[in-house]
């Protein structure tokens, strides 16, 4: 899940990117290149400050630029992700020597401005300059043909992932059907041949050009002033380089409830397969999840009660009531119109893609929100089923969409989260109201009248959706850590090629007790198999924001004025809430990430408080129950 942002739309590196530019446009670049190059030398001839006048229209008009490369940059994303073809590849080859042409400059005539900070422009041109910076996932590489093979590299990656298939007797298997089988199958031998099928497959394919990427991202990082491509994301997603130390304090703060549920899990695990040590790590495909990163799918082994008559299954009210992808689309905007902010526009419903499409023409199904750079242009591309999972997804991504019109009014430097992680937070704090009872009861999709519940049942419900939550949440978290953290140390040359899937399981094992169902050698690459590696995403914006949302959640509820626990609360209907989160959504990246932080929350930093103020009676709960049984797992000559 993610938003198409300016960080990830103007990329040189692989993101599908430009149309082909018109002849008019190629004579527009020739004339930009110009006028950015007498700036450029006007620069290195004189101080900021006594150029404010200068910085300040040439930040003007180059974000009227960015706004056109914008535009045509999520034209050509949206189309190669909803028709997969060489052809638009071969686009995207063909515009990126034009793309490099304004950005280069773009670059560096922005950190020649800043090379006085003590003689720097107004507050807003000042923070223009310094994201014109560090517009792109990776900076540009000295050499052009380096530039080239990075487009090309992450290019192929990504056909790679997103055509891949696996045939058994004769039967075509896409991720999705294998992911299918992981969330439903409880037979170990079918869940292992699904589990193996698509990181053999995928993984191996795309280890040669990961390992050729590093290298040229590390050489256009260096290029630019960076010790290697891990310092500029840091610099370009968060404005700071100590964010491995940041994400560890939260790691280890969330760790006790982490390992508490780990040890519950394992326990649960072990009662039905033969092939779990009740005292060590859990193998991965057991788990619901391609990836283990989250254990929803197997709430049928895992939730603390049976399911009564108290607890409703809502993909079964969905399918019952009649609901299409559609109709679970306009459901998701009513809870946003319910706060007082904005209806979808017509665009949105005349050109998003919901379902997949009937042609059977490839698409990137990896649900995703994509800004146009236009008052009404907003899409969503997803392959939507009929479950209580997409609507939740639908949810979060049309958060997206939301973000994307409240802060549409901005300079399209601005137009993008405060920080790397808000984009994903928004969506995910929506998210947690629609899980709750007292949401599903509102929209009608349980009952709004429970039968009368007993104290037992009471506490059976509760720890039941906590329990929901949790292997969501809280079992994500060490996949989210050791993601980046193995990219950072990858970059930083700390783990070499051969190391790349050993060092990878022993991450794994070590943050979080999961380890891989099969052997695995050098030739495997299974961090390849998952989407992010393969499309070049940095992913520590979804550590901090699975953190971040339940501060966002916790902010808004007190708004609301929401009375009893923070799992409880349900923001849907709360005017107060919207206006709260309408003063964070319309600032974009305007402003620092800590000064936006504390618009809303009334702190500056993420903090996992809230988190573990919601999940606390879970906690408790499961204290009780593994009292007895081994908590945690061996890390004694494991750490990464």
């Amino acid at each position: 899940m993610k938003p198409r942002t300016p960080w990830v739309a103007i990329m040189l590196v692989g993101l599908m990117t430009e149309l082909a530019l018109s002849k008019d446009s190629h004579e527009k670049l020739k004339d930009i290149e110009k006028q950015l190059e007498g700036v450029k030398l006007a620069c290195i001839k004189r101080k900021c400050g006594t150029l404010n006048l200068d910085a300040k229209e040439w930040a003007r008009k180059t974000d009227d630029e960015l706004g056109v490369f914008l535009k045509n940059a999520a034209t050509s994303d949206w189309n190669y992700d909803t028709n997969i073809t060489d052809e638009n590849a071969r686009k995207i080859e063909e515009v990126a020597a034009d793309v490099e042409r304004w950005i280069i400059p773009v670059m560096k005539t922005a950190e020649c401005y800043l090379n006085h900070p003590k003689e720097s422009c107004d507050a807003t041109t000042f923070r223009m300059l310094r994201l014109f910076r560090q517009m792109t996932v990776v900076p540009p590489a000295k050499n052009a043909e380096t530039r080239q093979r990075i487009t090309r590299l992450i290019n192929e990656m990504r056909k790679i992932y997103a055509t891949s298939n696996v045939t058994r007797d004769e039967t075509v298997y896409k991720l999705s059907d294998l992911s299918d089988i992981l969330a439903k199958s409880r037979d170990n031998d079918e869940l292992l041949w699904a589990w193996g099928a698509w990181h053999n497959t995928t993984g191996r394919q795309v280890k040669k050009p990961y390992e050729e990427l590093v290298s040229k991202m590390n050489e256009a990082a260096k290029d630019n002033g960076y010790t290697d491509i891990g310092l500029y994301w840091k610099y370009a997603d968060y404005d700071r380089s100590d964010i491995e130390s940041e994400m560890e304090k939260l790691y280890k703060q969330t760790l006790p409830l982490y390992e508490q549920l780990h040890a519950y899990v394992r326990r649960k695990l072990a009662d039905r397969y033969k092939n779990v040590d009740r005292t060590g790590f859990i193998p991965a495909h057991l788990l619901g999840n391609m990836w283990a990163q989250d254990w929803e799918m197997i709430d049928d082994i895992l939730l603390p009660y049976p399911i009564s008559s108290s607890n409703y299954n809502v993909t079964q009210a969905l399918i019952s009531q009649g609901f299409t992808p559609e109709r679970m689309f306009r459901l998701a905007e009513q809870f946003f119109v319910s706060l007082g902010l904005e209806p979808m526009t017509p665009d949105f419903w005349n050109k998003s893609m919901f379902v997949r499409p009937t042609d059977n023409r490839p698409v990137e199904c990896h649900a995703s929100a994509y800004d146009f750079a236009s008052p009404t242009d907003f899409r969503i591309k997803m392959c939507t089923e009929v479950t209580s999972e997409d609507l939740e997804t639908i949810h979060h991504e049309m958060g997206h969409v939301e973000y994307f019109m409240q802060y549409r009014h901005q300079q399209f430097v601005f137009r993008t989260g405060a920080n790397a992680a808000f984009h994903e937070a928004i969506g995910d704090t929506i998210s947690l109201s629609v899980r709750t009872d007292t949401h599903l009861a509102a929209i009608g999709l349980i009952p709004p009248s429970l039968p009368r519940l007993t104290p037992k049942q009471l506490h059976e419900q509760k720890m039941n959706s906590l329990m929901r939550t949790a292997l969501l949440k809280i079992a994500f978290l060490p996949f989210g850590y050791a993601m980046d953290k193995w990219r950072f140390k990858v970059f930083r040359g700390e783990i070499t090629p051969a190391d790349y899937t050993s060092s990878w399981w022993n991450m794994r094992e070590y943050y979080g007790g999961i380890t891989a169902p099969i052997p695995r050698s050098s030739d495997d690459f299974d961090l390849g198999a998952k989407y992010h590696i393969p499309a070049n995403v940095p992913y520590s914006r979804y550590f901090f924001s699975f953190v971040g949302q339940f501060q966002f959640h916790a902010a808004l509820c007190k708004e609301a004025g929401h009375k009893g626990p923070l799992y409880t609360c349900d923001i849907y209907r709360s005017t107060k809430a919207g206006n709260k989160l309408r003063s964070l959504l319309s600032l974009g990246s305007s402003r620092p990430s800590e000064e936006v932080l504390h618009t809303l929350t009334g702190q500056r930093r993420f903090k996992a408080d809230s988190m573990l103020e919601y999940f606390k009676p879970l906690y408790e709960w499961l204290k009780k129950e593994n009292d007895g049984h081994k908590v945690g797992w061996k890390r004694e000559g494991h750490r990464p």
